[in-house]
């Protein structure tokens, strides 16, 4: 996405924020004759403090360069979140200045250290992802947990994949809605960040030709970096279990991540998780 593709983007984010945010939530009057659900553009651009004709540029795709001030005053009238407010900025400036041509395919490597670290957690299951949800690595606890990711093709092995195209998911995952957005969010977070990435931009081209529930997500143009959360699984064998998981970054380009799911001590789950560790041991 070079600054030529960035300006749409930009435009189509921007629709998409002022579309969700109706009057009251801006703290404006409702008139009786309103057919918008959210905001108009000159309503937009009175809460930034900017012209209106400025702001219509903007969500035509025709205004270059916006200014670090008006981008702050624009997510402050949206009410965008620290995500959403990083992802506006990434889309205004265009292709990251140290980026000159397309990301390489090529999966990167993982660091030692991190596999060891990966190998040693027995009883925790555990992953290493790249930015654009392609998974590197896992520990014998995630395979029991889900399944073997070496049974997927290496293209596939992808959790946005996984959860549009895979039809395990829904019964594996308890939450499916949550886990699927999650994946769409964090992918456009990525490609904000990275826009040249040629493998992030095909994914997101094969996803949307084979899953419509991806293409509408996609639409709706939310964002959400690295966090810590919750999931639920229905495990054929252990039954429902409930996790927490906790991504850490790795340093380096591009910023893999390794996520850890954990229990609490004692819980149902913890029980399940060591009774498997110890018939794998």
């Amino acid at each position: 996405m070079e600054r030529s593709a960035a300006l749409p983007e930009l435009a189509h984010f921007l629709r998409s924020r002022r579309a969700r945010l109706t009057p009251e939530a801006a703290g404006l009057p409702r008139t009786s004759t309103r057919r918008l659900s959210g905001l108009r553009r000159a309503e937009v651009a009175a809460l930034a403090g900017i012209s209106p004709e400025y702001y219509t540029r903007l969500e035509q795709g025709r205004q270059h360069h916006p200014s670090p001030e008006v981008l702050d005053a624009l997510a402050t009238a949206l009410q965008l979140d620290h995500d959403a407010r990083r992802h506006l900025h990434h889309l205004a400036t265009g292709s990251p200045a140290h980026q000159t041509g397309p990301a390489a395919v090529e999966a990167p490597d993982v660091p030692g250290a991190t596999l060891r670290l990966l190998h040693s957690l027995s009883l925790w299951p555990a992953h290493v992802v790249t930015p654009m949800r392609d998974i590197l690595a896992w520990n014998d606890a995630e395979s029991w947990l889900l399944f073997d990711y070496a049974e997927l093709p290496p293209r596939h092995r992808n959790f946005a994949w996984f959860a549009f195209c895979d039809p395990r998911a829904p019964e594996l995952l308890t939450d499916w809605e949550k886990v699927a957005r999650s994946n769409v969010h964090r992918l456009r977070h990525a490609l904000a960040a990275d826009p040249l990435n040629v493998r992030g931009r095909q994914l997101v081209a094969d996803l949307t030709a084979q899953s419509s529930r991806f293409a509408k997500i996609w639409e709706e143009h939310d964002v959400r970096g690295p966090a810590a959360g919750s999931h639920g699984f229905l495990h054929p064998r252990a039954g429902r279990l409930d996790l927490e998981y906790t991504a850490y970054v790795i340093p380096g380009t591009p910023a893999l991540e390794l996520v850890v799911l954990t229990a609490d001590e004692g819980s149902p789950t913890h029980t399940a998780l060591k009774r498997a560790a110890t018939k794998r041991s």
